[in-house]
């Protein structure tokens, strides 16, 4: 028994150690293959960490170009615009009965970086009904002339498509429908809507600036139109020329200029037609909308087949000078502008050349920030002929010459974009020549003309 017992106990002695030997690689085995499967589970993790990050990386990419493509299309392109709500009443001497209206215009216009010296603008705008008032870009609202029904649409129109070339920084070559080039102020001799439309120079150095420009007018016909003489087979152009300088003052400056205005073929143009026609032209619509806005006119022809004509050529002369200053805290400018005709006939009823202008004026304080405002006051005076009728402000004493009178206007800022604004015309209309037309007697003179206008302009 104990030899038994001795062998069972070197035999399990001899057998521990294998046991302990077997088990230990058995967990050393399954932990190669844990780990071995942890070790393709991360991998498989890099594997798609790395393929998110080409893809956020290549996401990044595409935002970078596209963040870039929006710089550059912010960078090309200003936009601008504005829209403004009026409304108006007049009163006309002679006229049966006051005109109330509410009136529109909006205007949205996008200037365009074409390269580091060329800019091009296009704006459109309302228009005028029909479309044939180069003075308006208003349109009324419930239009009851007839043919327009309830609710009609308005009209759109090209306000300014221009290029403009600045080879040096102080020069700019201008071509195409564009904003008056020469300097002027708040006279009542230009209509502010009206966009000239040809070519033009500008140059400002220092206080010294000029412009010149060349405008088309009125193109007489399309190469055919012989017979009709040579008032009218000629188109009508217009040349200007001004020369100024603007000279600073500490916080004040002065500015003068000197303008020159040739209208070329203007004398003796048809402006209205009754019958079939008049001896130089034959077709229905005369020239600059068929209105002289009140220059002087004479009628040729007979038995109802006759047209009036511009009697008086308009070579015109414009000096004006604008001194803006402070008063105390407050900014003002007071203004003053004179107009001649050298090219005016003597007016057959009033004996004389009507061939002068004049305009002066003041402003008060300056509505431009919110809480601010403005006031202002015009006096003009312009002869017969002593301003071309076609760019005479549409509104002072109903758009025409040989009026006076004065305009008192204010302004107030409520809110940054938005303006309100109030102007009262209190103007005499034929004053030297009396009306032809109308229920007054035509012998009177100095017919009374008033007109107010209640504007929100906001600015977008």
């Amino acid at each position: 028994m104990n030899k038994i017992a001795m062998w069972g106990a070197i035999v399990a002695l001899s057998a521990s150690p294998a046991m302990a030997q077997n088990v230990t690689l058995d967990q050393i085995s399954k932990e190669l293959a844990e780990l071995k499967a942890r070790n393709e589970r991360l991998q498989a993790e890099v594997e798609y960490l790395k393929e998110n990050a080409k893809a956020m990386r290549k996401d990044a990419a595409n935002e970078a170009v596209s963040v870039d493509g929006l710089k550059t299309v912010t960078s090309k392109y200003t936009w601008s615009g504005d829209f403004r709500y009026r409304h108006e009443e007049i009163t006309t001497e002679g006229n049966i009965t006051d005109r109330t209206r509410d009136r529109i215009r909006l205007r949205f216009g996008v200037l365009a970086k074409v390269n580091d010296t060329v800019n091009a603008k296009i704006q459109l705008s309302t228009t005028n009904s029909g479309g044939d008032n180069a003075r308006s870009t208003n349109q009324t609202l419930g239009n009851g002339t007839p043919g327009n029904s309830t609710f009609d649409r308005k009209a759109l129109s090209i306000d300014q498509a221009y290029a403009d070339w600045r080879p040096i920084s102080s020069l700019s070559v201008v071509l195409g429908k564009m904003p008056y080039p020469w300097t002027t102020t708040a006279s009542y001799f230009w209509d502010k809507d009206i966009t000239p439309e040809g070519a033009a120079v500008k140059f400002s150095r220092g206080m010294w600036f000029a412009n010149g420009s060349f405008m088309r007018l009125a193109e007489a016909d399309s190469g055919n139109n012989t017979t009709f003489g040579i008032a009218r087979s000629t188109d009508s152009n217009m040349l200007t020329a001004q020369f100024g300088v603007k000279v600073p003052f500490g916080t004040s400056a002065l500015t003068v200029a000197a303008s020159y205005f040739d209208l070329i073929h203007v004398k003796d143009q048809p402006v209205t037609i009754a019958g079939t026609g008049c001896p130089v032209y034959t077709t229905a619509n005369g020239t600059f909308g068929g209105n002289s806005n009140g220059n002087t006119t004479y009628t040729v022809g007979s038995a109802g087949n006759t047209c009036s004509q511009l009697l008086s050529g308009f070579q015109l002369y414009e000096g004006l000078a604008q001194f803006d200053f402070n008063a105390g805290r407050f900014p003002m400018s007071v203004f003053v502008d004179y107009m001649a005709n050298g090219e005016a006939e003597i007016n057959p009823v009033a004996g004389k050349k009507l061939d002068k202008g004049l305009s002066l004026g003041l402003t008060f304080n300056r509505a431009s920030a919110p809480k601010t405002w403005e006031a202002g006051v015009v006096y003009q005076k312009a002869e017969k002929d002593g301003v071309f009728g076609q760019f005479h402000d549409s509104d002072f004493a109903g758009g025409i010459t040989d009026t006076d009178g004065f305009a008192l206007k204010a302004a107030w800022v409520p809110a940054a974009n938005w303006t309100l604004n109030g102007t009262y015309f209190i103007n005499k209309r034929f004053n030297d020549v009396a009306a032809t037309n109308g229920t007054i007697a035509t012998a009177k003179t100095d017919h009374d003309y008033k007109r107010l206008q209640l504007d929100l302009n906001y600015k977008y």
